[in-house]
């Protein structure tokens, strides 16, 4: 019987699946057989320092039965809406299973998913983010991912950045945070102070997602460099290095991860307002253009946010306009405060309707309907 080390076939393993073969001590004899359930992260760690071994033939058997991964839909299928909803519970199952075998490949399938989503209306994509559900705290490590991984991007395209390295960037952004995409969202929930291990965790998660990522056969260096040093800063100050000029992508990363998370609640605090999330950003990068061109991106009043209008009405904005400051608003209530049955679409760039300022989202947040706002995507 010839043996192969465990540790050569862990890419075949995942904590909560069941062994698919036996396993083995050094002498070839069975300790755990086919199909008993690895229960935790733990136990499989455990496996994997003990130095156990497999059958050859059986592993090679398992590998020629393996189920080949059935074809990802089309990233054009469906409406906006759609397309949406399908990748954000798609990318839930993929960021949760780094050891998968077609791990790599779901990611870069979900990466042109992403592409294909912020090629279309961008306004919607923006609305889409801006108005995610924000009592879904457990899923923050997903949502966010997806919300950098959009916003990456527009902004490559803007600098003009080719196919690979648009795609390396969304994947990058996907799997920037691999590492704590549970503690994020056990974090969102959370309304203690962080412990000392949650701390430690965070500080290292760079490094460990890169680990992972190179664990999972991932050879793209730049991304992988980007996923190790997007918490780092020009000139220091950043984590876990400390670098002193980190590149181009990790900044990218880091300012959009930035950007998006003050535009997200927690269970401790609400989402900021737009124009704060961006007066923030500014003086927390001052002088930096890659801030300047997210914060231009976005608009003032980006697609998303509510707005008090100079009619005294209460509306959302669903397009950006000619100029920053004056975007295509839908109104919810008349002058008077009361719900309308359906929005009335107002162009801020007309006086009698001009933005007076945003406005706070309420305790309990106002539920709208996309579809209700953007009619022609459901003919996309």
């Amino acid at each position: 019987m010839k043996l192969l080390p465990l540790v050569e076939l862990k890419d075949g393993l995942a904590p909560g699946q069941p062994l698919p073969w036996g396993v083995r001590d050094q002498r070839g004899n069975l300790l755990l057989g086919k199909g008993h359930l690895v229960g935790s992260e733990e136990m499989l760690q455990a496996l994997l320092d003990r130095g156990v071994f497999v059958d050859a033939q059986e592993a090679a058997n398992a590998a020629a039965l393996a189920p080949v991964p059935a074809p990802a839909p089309s990233p054009l299928a469906g409406t906006p809406f759609e397309r949406w909803d399908r990748l954000c519970a798609n990318l839930a199952a993929v960021l949760s299973s780094p050891r998968e075998r077609h791990f790599l490949q779901r990611v870069r399938d979900a990466a042109l998913h992403v592409h294909a989503l912020s090629e279309m209306n961008t306004d919607l994509l923006l609305f889409l983010i801006l108005r995610q559900d924000h009592g879904q705290f457990e899923h923050y490590g997903t949502t966010h991912a997806l919300h950098v991984a959009c916003i990456c991007s527009l902004l490559a395209q803007r600098l003009g950045w080719d196919a690979d390295d648009r795609q390396r960037a969304i994947g990058a952004a996907l799997t920037m945070n691999l590492a704590i995409i549970e503690l994020q969202g056990r974090l969102a929930c959370q309304t203690t102070p962080l412990t000392r291990r949650q701390r430690e965790q965070i500080h290292e998660h760079p490094n460990q997602a890169s680990m992972m990522l190179r664990a999972a056969g991932l050879d793209d260096e730049p991304w992988l460099s980007a996923v190790e040093d997007h918490h780092e800063r020009h000139g220091g100050g950043g984590y876990p290095m400390g670098r002193l000029t980190p590149g181009t992508l990790s900044q990218l990363l880091r300012l959009t991860d930035q950007f998006t998370a003050k535009h997200s609640a927690r269970a401790t605090r609400p989402a900021l307002p737009a124009q704060l999330a961006a007066r923030q950003l500014f003086m927390e990068n001052p002088g930096d253009p890659m801030a300047a061109m997210l914060i231009k991106a976005f608009g003032i009043y980006p697609p998303g946010c509510l707005v008090r209008l100079a009619s005294a009405e209460l509306g959302i904005v669903v397009r950006r306009g000619s100029s920053a400051n004056a975007p295509m608003v839908a109104t919810l209530t008349d002058a008077q405060g009361r719900a309308l049955p359906a929005p009335r679409m107002r162009d801020s760039a007309q006086p009698a309707y001009a933005v007076q300022a945003s406005v706070p989202e309420p305790a309990t947040r106002l539920r709208i309907a996309p579809q209700a706002l953007y009619p022609e995507a459901l003919a996309l």
